[in-house]
């Protein structure tokens, strides 16, 4: 049964709070590309990037003031620790967001997406190699092939997939899965001395305020125009980092690393789903829904354990 103790370990809750996560992260993309559409940055990388800043930097700040809220205090007990939140927001904000935007101009959604999910692997691998009591067995590496299959399986619609690659297309993205898993296995080591919703807010802070320098050798900050259903859209896009950056750190702390790589897989699925849901030109087709099966199989065969 739940209780206070096992909130984030007991395997029904994980599975549920990792839900609320790829829900709110799977929903960021349809709102994401609604935003682009109505700031008219569809092809400015510049712009895209300064829409990312202000997103992550509004979120930090709902995280610092929730934080406040609930008594404990934003300071830090440790003065290296502000070093792995500098570390932790350029690798999983700036560097992350920076190599998606101009990889993902540069490739095709399809192999964009099958790519990122290959960061589940190096997440369990590198989490092999950091944590000594965090082992690759056969049933978590059974688990893994089988949510990474699923996102093949859902990205296997059109002519989009091909091995063509490139540095600034492939390879961006590529280093985009890499500096996402690098980011974890710091928060995970950092998590035992800081409470992970304010490692959060810091690494979104301070991840911002490299997007915005990045940004600026693109474009300058008024190629965005922003009105009021917009900037409704931005808080919303805000709100839901907030909380699930708060959630993931939470149960990254919790758990396994390598347990919680598999529920990655959730994220591209639920995108899908919610993009049919949400936008009116998007269709479901079998292997959508067929690809859930399958990255719910992994989740069971890898919280099984």
């Amino acid at each position: 049964m739940i209780n206070r103790e096992n909130l984030f370990t007991w395997p029904p809750a994980v599975f549920f709070w990792a839900l609320i996560c790829a829900l709110l992260w799977g929903s960021a993309f349809p709102m994401v590309k609604t935003g682009f559409v109505m700031l008219d940055i569809q092809h400015s990388t510049g712009g895209k990037l300064y829409f990312a800043a202000y997103r992550f930097f509004l979120a930090g700040l709902m995280i610092f003031a929730g934080v406040m809220v609930s008594g404990r205090s934003i300071v830090l007990s440790h003065q290296r620790d502000y070093g792995a939140m500098v570390l932790t927001g350029m690798l999983q904000t700036t560097l992350q967001y920076t190599f998606f935007y101009i990889g993902l101009s540069n490739t095709t959604g399809v192999k964009a997406s099958i790519i990122i999910g290959s960061g589940s692997f190096f997440l369990a691998l590198f989490s092999h190699v950091w944590f000594k009591d965090d082992p690759i067995t056969l049933r978590k590496s059974t688990g893994l092939i089988l949510g990474f299959a699923g996102i093949v399986l859902v990205n296997l619609q059109g002519d989009g997939l091909n091995f063509h690659m490139t540095l600034t297309g492939e390879g961006f993205i590529l280093l985009t899965a890499l500096s996402s898993t690098l980011a974890l296995v710091i928060v995970k080591k950092t998590a035992v001395r800081v409470y992970p919703p304010l490692m959060c807010a810091y690494q979104l802070v301070t991840g911002a305020a490299g997007l915005f320098l990045l940004a600026l050798f693109f474009e300058p900050p008024a190629v965005l125009a922003f009105s009021m259903r917009s900037l409704v859209l931005l808080l919303y896009l805000s709100f839901l980092s907030a909380a699930a950056f708060s959630l993931w750190y939470l149960l990254i702390q919790a758990n396994r690393l390598s347990s919680m790589a598999v529920y990655r897989f959730l994220i591209p699925v639920c995108a899908v789903l919610l993009s049919v849901a949400l936008i009116e030109s998007e269709h479901l087709h079998w292997p959508a829904l067929a690809a859930l099966v399958m990255v719910c199989l992994g989740m069971l065969l890898t919280t099984r354990e």
